[in-house]
């Protein structure tokens, strides 16, 4: 079946240099598809020539940019609205949209109130430009535990607001990721790929590119996510979309986890 294979490159840095390393090793790797952070917009916004350049060099297409909210209307709309032309330039039709931080807890009824409305604010925001917003669950932020990911999936319209499991965030929050999966195949728009040696508290080491890094995610076949059922899922559906591997933090490199992660999605997908 048509996936498509992706891997995330803001493991690498947000500097220019960084960027380019990345797009290189994951280019020589086999991937023709990247995901990277919002910055990376800010990075080339006055240097789009040169992007062109790199992305020619390596035979590589970005899929769109990871956002993630702070509670500021600054950040997550304005933000949102002035990065769309660039997106647009550039091919990058999903946005993956992480909600705001709540640290050590699960959201609460004001918390998750606002980020049922924000979203539903970038979905409009979105819609006309054909970009698709995919809510990600995220350990330690509003939207965590499954029955964050209900509020919202629930409350929202399916043709301004998309999925983007990410399944050893799912795992940490206390879920099934191929349950949570298979009851919402129907709205994913993107997938994030990771492995879980273990769905207890996980071991965070601060904050990169925006988001929170953590030390026993694994490569994919690392851990304890039942891949077999999550593909499924999606094969049911012809899942045509982006399969996107990415790793907070490598034991080996982060040429090497991606070269781990494609050697599975080849295998079993």
């Amino acid at each position: 079946m048509a996936a498509k294979f992706a891997y995330t490159i803001w493991q690498w840095g947000g500097d220019k240099e960084s960027v380019i390393a990345g797009c290189k090793e994951v280019s020589e790797v086999g991937y023709k598809y990247f995901e990277s952070t919002k910055p990376f917009i800010d990075v080339f916004k006055n240097d789009k020539a040169e992007l062109r350049s790199i992305l020619d060099t390596y035979d590589l297409a970005p899929t769109g940019a990871y956002f993630h909210l702070n509670g500021t209307k600054e950040n997550d709309l304005d933000d949102v609205e002035a990065k769309i032309p660039f997106m647009l330039e550039f091919g990058m039709k999903l946005m993956t949209v992480q909600a705001v931080g709540v640290f050590g807890r699960s959201a609460n009824q004001e918390e998750l109130d606002y980020a049922l409305k924000t979203i539903t604010q970038i979905g409009k925001i979105c819609k006309p430009y054909g970009i698709k917003p995919c809510v990600h669950p995220h350990y330690n932020t509003t939207v965590m535990i499954p029955s964050d990911i209900d509020f919202i999936m629930q409350n929202t319209d399916p043709d301004e607001v998309w999925f983007c499991p990410d399944t050893a965030h799912i795992t940490a929050g206390g879920g099934n990721a191929a349950e949570v999966v298979e009851k919402y195949k129907n709205r994913i728009g993107f997938t994030h790929l990771k492995d879980i040696l273990t769905a207890s508290k996980l071991e965070s080491e601060g904050m990169e590119e925006g988001k929170e890094v953590y030390s026993n995610f694994r490569e994919l076949g690392e851990g304890n996510v039942d891949y077999k059922s999550v593909f499924e899922s999606l094969k049911s559906i012809n899942y045509d979309g982006f399969l996107c591997a990415e790793l907070d933090r490598s034991r080996f490199g982060n040429k090497i986890s991606a070269e781990m992660s494609m050697k599975f999605l080849k295998e079993n997908w």
